[in-house]
């Protein structure tokens, strides 16, 4: 089940920059099975009246140019619970995750090495 999260009031802040998602047996960079496009874990602080919480946020595709310490946007974040064995938790993902003064949609543009 997904819970769809409601940021109305929460100011988000990257506190470090993103990195890929890898399979721990592996070490391939797992993939988003509807988008096909590799998988992204930001950690950011949620900020609003009542404290902050920091949270490893799963995007598809890479995030773009995030800073430790800038503040970001996150469209459609949704808490999805988990239970694993006696281990349970709740893992979350968005729809995407900019810098606050990029554009909606901005991706950042790839170079040849």
């Amino acid at each position: 089940m997904k819970l769809m999260i409601n940021t109305d009031g929460v100011s988000f802040l990257c506190t470090r920059i993103a990195e890929q998602r890898t399979d721990r047996d592996t070490g391939a960079v797992r993939m988003d099975r509807e988008t096909g496009l590799p998988l992204w874990q930001v950690q950011v602080a949620a900020l609003d009246a009542s404290g902050g919480e920091v949270l490893a946020v799963t995007v598809a595709g890479e995030p773009g140019n995030l800073t430790t310490g800038s503040p970001v946007a996150i469209e459609r974040l949704v808490a999805i619970p988990w239970a694993q064995g006696d281990r349970s938790g709740v893992a979350y993902r968005a729809a995407s995750i900019r810098a606050v003064n990029a554009p909606a949609g901005a991706r950042p543009v790839k170079t040849g090495d």
